[in-house]
């Protein structure tokens, strides 16, 4: 279910498009009538959207080399004759608490949160003429901080920033802050420890920060299109700030203490649907 969009003629941009919530986003636009350059590490992941888009082009890059980010916005200017928008639906969340976060664990989650996406719009900005669209995925823990999410809420915060900047410094285009609460299946929670993730489960819980039930990320992508579209449509509007949240109650107390105890024991994958991401007993 979702409102008649048409992105017809838009020539959009998908950073971190391989999987997750980039790559739903990219099949939405495509479906939209957008046409897509889609941009990640894995290149043969971004053929697969490419074909089931049924077109666009693939552009394998590592947002966290400076020469990669201009050639981002080369190849898709050149590929589809310019850009109307590009989209950062990318991002990575190491979990850990912060007495044991490294000096590398900080590195690479600000050079793919922030550095990658400031270093690529700026290339875009130098490349387009007109008014432009810009659309950066936040996060709940830039005002809500959650343990073991130190790293990942930080860069974020720091995310916030660099897009309040680009809107006093270039007012002629506009960025969208968009935050999007627990979507499943994604591959965000792929690499978390489990015994961190068992010791921090109650702890989120006690903020109301575990739903008992997840966005789908095929939903989510539609929506980012929908977004999209609506800020096209109406371009003396700018939409600055746009939340997503499951509709969906915190999880119960003995759900939760079950869940950390799977989660310590290394048996927390074996409950999760894998079509709705949701967890289940």
């Amino acid at each position: 279910m979702g409102i008649e969009i048409n992105l017809k003629g838009r020539r959009i941009v998908v950073v971190g498009a391989s999987s997750g919530v980039g790559r739903s986003t990219a099949l939405a636009v495509a479906a939209r009538g957008g046409e897509i350059a889609v941009v990640g590490r894995r290149a043969q992941q971004l053929e697969e959207v490419v074909a089931a888009a049924g077109g666009g082009v693939a552009i394998p890059a590592d947002l966290r080399d400076e020469d990669a980010c201009a050639r981002v916005v080369t190849a898709a200017t050149d590929a589809l004759g310019s850009v109307d928008a590009v989209l950062f639906p990318v991002g990575i969340s190491p979990l850990q608490m912060m007495t044991r976060l490294t000096a590398a664990t900080w590195s690479t989650a600000f050079a793919t949160n922030v550095t990658g996406p400031a270093l690529v719009t700026a290339a875009a900005i130098r490349a387009r003429r007109e008014p432009g669209l810009f659309l950066y995925v936040s996060s709940a823990n830039v005002a809500q901080p959650a343990h073991g999410m130190g790293a990942y809420g930080a860069s974020k915060a720091a995310l916030d920033h660099s897009l309040r900047t680009w809107r006093l410094e270039h007012p002629e285009h506009r960025f969208l802050r968009l935050t999007i609460g627990a979507t499943m299946p994604t591959e965000i929670a792929n690499d978390f420890d489990h015994t961190v993730l068992g010791e921090v489960l109650p702890k989120w819980a006690s903020n109301g920060l575990v739903t008992a039930e997840y966005m789908h990320v095929d939903d989510v992508g539609v929506a980012i299109a929908e977004t999209v579209a609506f800020a096209f449509a109406h371009p003396a509007i700018a939409v600055d700030d746009v939340t997503l949240n499951p509709a969906s109650a915190p999880v119960d107390a003995t759900t939760l203490a079950t869940m950390g105890e799977l989660a310590t024991a290394g048996d927390y994958d074996d409950h999760i649907d894998p079509v709705t991401g949701n967890f289940k007993l």
